[in-house]
């Protein structure tokens, strides 16, 4: 199933490349497609962590409250989500949608890397810095690329940082933002990943962070607005 899907990308791939005559460019609105079609169901999955993030005191409370009473704990915070509207699952069943997807743009383009042999981008082509440092500069979108790899491991760190936590504090937050980064980063570095695929995610990785933005400042703006000004008769 997934490799039916990844062939489907790839011809999606030719398609934009036969409009862009640059299978870089093609990449980048390819990502941008694919975050339209997940901007619905990402912007759910955000707002539920956002709604899930303001109750959590609440849920602490429960939680020490009720420590010794796992059911009435239970049904305490089934009623505190029905109180306050909130569905605990909406922030997981996102992630169903998307990672088939996301699985099956690694398979396509890890499948048919020889398309990317002549594919240039920005920096990414021969010439005298690739000559220079063949080892940490990619000649095409098929070889591994240091700059791309920090750009991704860059928009990878900031969009750890703003998602919301649930439960965790800032500091452990931090944490598995960096430890999320370097892991990626070393992979795509030691399995020798092309520049294409990270490409792909750098681009969507950037978008995601945009949206994350605008949800949290149409958020603000919500409680800004929600907000009542006392006014003093005269």
């Amino acid at each position: 199933m997934i490799d039916y899907f990844a062939g489907l990308m790839i011809e999606l791939l030719r398609c934009l490349e036969g409009i862009t005559q640059s299978y870089g460019l093609a990449i980048v609105v390819f990502a941008v497609l694919i975050k339209l079609v997940l901007y619905y169901p990402t912007k759910q999955q955000y707002q539920s962590m956002q709604d899930m993030q303001k109750i959590q005191p609440e849920i602490q409370r429960l939680q020490e409250l009720y420590k010794d009473d796992q059911a009435t704990l239970q049904q305490k915070q089934m009623e505190l989500f029905r109180d306050h509207k909130i569905n605990p699952m909406a922030g997981c069943l996102p992630m169903l949608i998307q990672m088939p997807i996301l699985f099956a743009i690694w398979r396509a383009i890890m499948m048919d890397q020889r398309l990317f042999e002549n594919s240039y981008f920005m920096w990414i082509h021969p010439g005298p810095l690739q000559a220079w440092f063949p080892d940490y500069l990619a000649s095409s979108l098929a070889g591994r690329d240091l700059p791309m790899i920090l750009f991704y491991g860059l928009t990878m760190y900031l969009s750890q940082r703003l998602t919301p936590s649930q439960g965790a504090n800032s500091g452990q937050q931090r944490q598995m933002a960096i430890f999320m980064t370097l892991m990626f980063s070393w992979m795509m570095w030691a399995y020798n990943w092309p520049c294409a695929l990270i490409l792909y995610w750098s681009i969507f990785s950037l978008l995601t962070i945009i949206q994350q933005v605008m949800i949290m400042r149409g958020s603000e703006s919500s409680q800004l607005s929600g907000t009542s000004v006392p006014t003093t008769a005269g």
